[in-house]
């Protein structure tokens, strides 16, 4: 298994900031979401809603979804909003059985469950 991830951050509109996760977000890599999320939220008053685009995610542990848990309370604190975009079956079973879906998408399970059939 590989450990290798990038976090890009970018803005694609006015107010929006996009972060592309690609690779692995576990314990030797987890530290690096939130490091960057806090750096580029210092340096963007004018963000209001943060994209974490997890269509490059390809795995994620309990130190990884510690790391989403962290960014989360980042942007919330911040007085913005988080958004988990492009989310892979996997994680959003790890969000289910970890109880945190709701909590980190905004979204009921089986609502996403619907719209995915």
């Amino acid at each position: 298994m590989s450990t290798a991830l990038t976090c890009t951050w970018t803005s694609p509109q006015a107010g929006t900031a996009q972060v592309v996760i690609e690779g692995e977000l576990e314990y030797t890599t987890a530290a690096q979401l939130p490091r960057l999320v806090g750096d580029r939220l210092a340096d963007a008053p004018g963000v209001e809603d943060v994209r974490l685009d997890c269509d490059g995610l390809e795995f994620c542990d309990s130190s990884g979804l510690s790391a989403l848990l962290r960014v989360h309370a980042l942007v919330t604190d911040a007085g913005r909003r988080l958004h988990l975009d492009n989310r892979r079956p996997a994680l959003d079973r790890l969000l289910a059985l970890t109880g945190t879906f709701t909590y980190l998408t905004g979204e009921a399970p089986a609502s996403r469950a619907r719209a995915d059939s």
